[in-house]
């Protein structure tokens, strides 16, 4: 490999596939090549890089935050250790690999810069959404990354604060939606999400916006209001939800039932904080979520418990091999609005937006609840929305919300806030510390492996 290919590569050696047990590329833009061509076109390249990112979100990052926010539970074998935050710097060194190599960062560069080469500003302002979208995720879970050195001819890219990971990210998206007003035909049937629907792929960039300056609200204040405004220009609706593309195709497969039906059924069950918050308020979407147990009931695990073959697990509707995942939401949407609202000082709007979020769930209105009442049920509320989400870990780290009560057998304070990167990465580029520098870098002794150091209010 030349120092070229491995800088444009952001030193990132693996060339099989990150995911581990998960599968999903294939599709007719994809895999119908008549003629053979030496080069894949940009269709193809869309296809295989969403498809390559509908993993990602749902993979092993999207089990490992529903274990450490208790919305799942680890029960045998590795994910029973997961569960008591035993992970290794190999443990994830696929997954941020492939924010970068083929159908990552760097496959998409290309598909920007063949819609810009052809004037097609609808298809790079989508692409660009991608891009922000995978790029802040992967800020959400490492912290600092690189990205302004990423896909260039930098040999060994240095980190990029979080901070202005973020602001890259924000920087992205406004050229997106410039863009999404422009001309061009877009990606039509090789967008697997909205088929090159300007208007909908407008608002996920104006939510995806919102929910990226909340995870900088911590540090910088005056981000509240900016994701209040750019929230009430996101998802609409729920028919304007963003969800993965699956089918019951063997290759396009439900990554979730992949891993709980065909790969590993018995280490993942379902965590007992969030299935008995949802029985004691009677909530219409646990049928959605969970099937009933032994007893016709509902029924989770604690971190560290081991499986019995006795708790409930993933409903029929998501475990069904065609179930599309809620990724990017009206739900999640209107719950930041609330937020937003309320950190903003405006209680009144921010009950609205929950009521109305609640009212579309099925459960009953809240009526006088004010300050600290307010924003528990505005959080508990996103807890339960976010199930399966990458972004309940996010949520959960700003607003320690619900509280959870951390394995501690092992003499852990607290949960995980972070991962290590990734092995290859390390094993290739000086610039990545290692999971003991990691550590010492956050000046936080007791707490588990993975403590986020961009973290200024750790969670007890």
């Amino acid at each position: 490999m030349t120092s070229k290919t491995r800088g444009a590569r952001v030193a990132l050696v693996l060339a099989a596939g990150s995911t581990g047990c998960d599968s999903f590329i294939s599709g007719p833009k994809l895999t119908e090549n008549p003629n053979s061509p030496s080069a894949a076109t940009r269709d193809q390249l869309f296809v295989a890089s969403q498809a390559n990112q509908f993993v990602w979100f749902e993979g092993s990052l999207a089990r490992t935050v529903c274990v450490f926010v208790q919305q799942c539970a680890g029960v045998d074998r590795q994910y029973q250790s997961l569960g008591e935050y035993n992970f290794t710097e190999d443990d994830y060194s696929g997954e941020f690999s492939s924010v970068y190599q083929g159908a990552g960062l760097l496959d998409l560069r290309k598909i920007e810069a063949s819609a810009d080469a052809d004037g097609d500003a609808v298809y790079g302002g989508i692409t660009r959404v991608w891009e922000a979208y995978v790029m802040g995720t992967a800020a959400d879970i490492w912290g600092n990354i690189p990205y302004s050195e990423a896909v260039s001819d930098v040999d060994q890219p240095h980190l990029d604060p979080q901070a202005q990971v973020y602001a890259a990210v924000q920087a992205k998206l406004d050229t997106a939606i410039t863009m999404l007003g422009g001309s061009g035909a877009g990606p039509g049937s090789a967008d697997l999400v909205f088929v090159g629907n300007k208007a909908k792929w407008l608002e996920t960039a104006h939510t995806l916006k919102a929910r990226f300056y909340l995870h900088t609200a911590e540090t910088t204040p005056a981000a509240y209001a900016q994701a209040l405004a750019q929230a009430q220009q996101g998802i609409s609706t729920s028919a304007n939800d963003f969800k993965s593309y699956h089918s019951t195709t063997t290759t396009e497969q439900n990554t979730w039932y992949q891993f709980m039906v065909i790969q590993r059924d018995s280490y993942l069950r379902f965590g007992k904080r969030l299935i008995n918050l949802m029985v004691a308020r009677s909530d219409p979407r646990l049928s959605n979520y969970f099937s009933t147990n032994s007893t016709g009931g509902y029924s989770g695990k604690d971190p560290g418990q081991a499986y019995d073959a006795t708790e409930s697990n993933l409903s029929a509707t998501r475990l069904n091999p065609g179930y599309r995942q809620p990724l990017i939401t009206w739900a999640e949407n209107q719950l930041i609005v609330a937020e937003a609202a309320y950190r903003t000082g405006a209680e009144p709007a921010a009950l609205t937006a929950l009521n109305a979020e609640r009212t579309a769930a099925g459960l009953g209105t809240l009526t006088g609840i004010t300050g600290a009442a307010l924003l528990d049920s505005i959080m508990t509320e996103k807890y339960v929305v976010t199930f399966q989400n990458i972004e309940a870990w996010s949520d959960y780290r700003r607003a320690c919300t619900p509280s959870l009560v951390p394995y501690t057998v092992g003499g852990a304070t607290a949960i995980p806030g972070r991962l290590f990167y990734g092995f290859n990465e390390r094993n290739t580029n000086p610039n990545i510390p290692t999971p003991a520098q990691q550590d010492a870098a956050t000046n936080k002794a007791g707490t588990p492996a993975g403590t986020n150091p961009n973290d200024p209010n750790a969670c007890p």
